[in-house]
This record gives C-alpha cells, structure tokens and sequence, in this order.
C-alpha cells in the first residue's frame, strides 16, 4: 500500500468513525436514522422476479465456476478495453428489460418505486450518508482478511487500471463501474429482490437474503468485505424506498475503490 493509499484509507475510516457517531445521535433524538418514507406498496410485475431470479442465478454461477473448477496461473488473463464495453452493452440492455418490465403498466410505475428526483437532495444525501458510513466495517473485514487475499484475487477492472491507467481505460472502468454496475445490481436486489422477499418473509430477513446474495455474486473474500455495505442498502431502501439514494451509495463506493487503486500508480 502506497503512502497515498495509506492516508486516503485514515481519511475515510475517520470519516466513517464520525458518521456512525451523527448517526448515533440522530437514532438518540429521533429513534430512526432515517425518516421512514409513508407509501403504498406498489405489486412487482412477477416477470420482473422471475427475470431478476434468473440474472441472479446466472451471477452467482459464474463466480461459482471458477472457484469449482479453476483455471491453471497461464489462464488468468486481464481484462481489456474491449471486454469492458462489452460488459457495459450486456449491463445497459440488462437494465433497460428491468426497468421496461417494472413499468409494463399503469398501475405499476416507476415513481411508485422511487425512480423519479423529488426531494432528489434528501435522497442524495441518505445515499452520501449511507457510503460514508460503510467505509469503517467494510476496512475492518479487508484488514481481517488481509492474509487470504492475492493480487489474483482483486477485481479484473481494478488489476487492468493498475496497468493501463489512460484516459480511454479509466472511462470505460468508471462508465462500467460507477454508473452500470450499480444501476443494475440494486434493481436486481434492492428494487426487486427485497422487495419480493418482504411479500414472503419480515423486513429484517428479507434484508439478511438478499444482502447475502449480494455479497455472494461478489466472490467468496470481496463478499465478505461487501456484506456491512450490502446490508446497509438494505435497509437504507427498507426505510426509504428510494432507489437513488442506493444507487448514489453504491456507485460512490465503487467509485473510491478505482480512486484508491489509482492512487498507487
């Protein structure tokens, strides 16, 4: 770890230290950390399920396979630029059947499940706020797992920027990263996945499932450090069914994993 990566790690751990202790007091005077969002439970179009089942299902096998039938050393191959935009069309047409299937009627619309920008600071702020306070649990798991980590084992986009950190690469990472990944993943488990398993079980499970299968799609190590953060959007779209508020934490913490890694170069 480089001595910028050093002081960008204390920064945010302090950080996250005093957003925990904000949290705290709020919880002490109000007896929430968020104010819970008053709203009729909109039915999810069971194709929607049954197509997020499937995505989930098709993640969790191939990051499965490896770990069941891996590849010998001279088969781990970085990923290009090209493979990246690849990905990106996958995720963009992945999300636009999601959120075309979500909206396939009239009385199921994407307002109803907190797409749309009114009071877009407040939703801002609880994803700024939801971010912050993950970095401090998600450092303590990494730290903990340290010493079963390899550099083989580090996300493919981040092993490519520590090779190629131009222009054109950065984009593609960050287009992918910051903006695609997320928008998919919490449709798949904030939108539709905790929201169909809360028909089914209570809040808090539902919460534990699907921050699980969260984490799991991750890999075995990354999901483990993953998990603080997967069960705080949980219960940050639990509280306030807002998916940009998931969406803005997700995305910023994907976001200060390619600065940190950046900042070694």
């Amino acid at each position: 770890m480089s001595n910028a990566q050093a002081a960008a790690v204390v920064v945010m751990a302090t950080t996250s230290a005093v957003m925990w202790w904000f949290w705290w007091q709020r919880w002490k005077t109000t007896g929430a950390i968020w104010t819970k969002a008053e709203s009729a439970r909109v039915p999810l179009n069971p194709l929607a399920v049954i197509l997020a089942l499937g995505m989930i299902g098709l993640m969790l096998g191939s990051m499965l396979l490896p770990i069941l039938r891996p590849l010998p050393a001279e088969h781990d191959v970085l990923p290009k630029i090209d493979d990246v935009w690849r990905a990106c069309l996958i995720n963009g047409i992945l999300v636009l059947v999601l959120l075309s299937v979500l909206s396939g009627s009239v009385d199921r619309p994407l307002a109803a499940f907190r797409f749309g920008l009114a009071n877009w600071r407040r939703q801002f702020a609880d994803g700024l706020e939801t971010v912050l306070a993950s970095f401090l649990p998600v450092l303590v798991v990494l730290l903990a797992t340290l010493p079963f980590r390899s550099e083989k084992q580090t996300h493919g986009y981040l092993r490519l920027l520590q090779q190629d950190a131009s222009p054109p690469t950065v984009g593609a990472v960050l287009f992918a990263a910051v903006v695609l990944a997320p928008l998919l993943e919490e449709l798949l488990f904030r939108v539709i996945l905790l929201e169909w398993l809360k028909t089914r079980v209570t809040a808090a499970e539902a919460i534990a499932v699907s921050s699980v299968a969260f984490a799991v799609v991750h890999g075995p190590l990354d999901g483990v450090a993953l998990l603080p953060l997967a069960i705080l959007l949980g219960c940050l779209y639990d509280a306030k069914r807002s998916f940009w508020s998931v969406f803005v934490a997700h995305a910023c913490f994907n976001l200060w994993n390619i600065a940190l890694t950046m900042s070694s170069n």
